[in-house]
């Protein structure tokens, strides 16, 4: 799994994330405020939730590519994967 340095590994966006994890919390806040709060918020779950650091300390990425690199990287994972056909002998279609 190669990523991008600007990806985001996440079910939703932060803000998403918070608004729903942190709904009471938000409720009480005041509406001048909010946006303010919600910054605050999201910034902490990204710290928390790990982002691409994250993923890749885990094993979900594998590498972090430049995008001019994209065509070499996924060139070099197809030459690199095991050429088999499997156990019934028929080519993958």
């Amino acid at each position: 799994m190669f990523a991008w340095p600007d990806a985001e590994i996440a079910v939703m966006g932060p803000v998403a994330a918070i608004r729903i994890l942190h709904r009471r919390t938000l409720a009480d806040v005041p509406p001048e405020k909010l946006h303010e709060v919600e910054a605050d918020l999201a910034a902490e779950h990204e710290r928390e939730a790990g982002g691409l650091d994250r993923a890749q300390a885990l094993g979900v990425v594998d590498e972090v590519i430049d995008p001019s690199q994209t065509r070499e990287a996924i060139i070099r994972a197809i030459a690199d994967a095991p050429q088999r056909r499997g156990r019934h002998g028929n080519i993958p279609l």
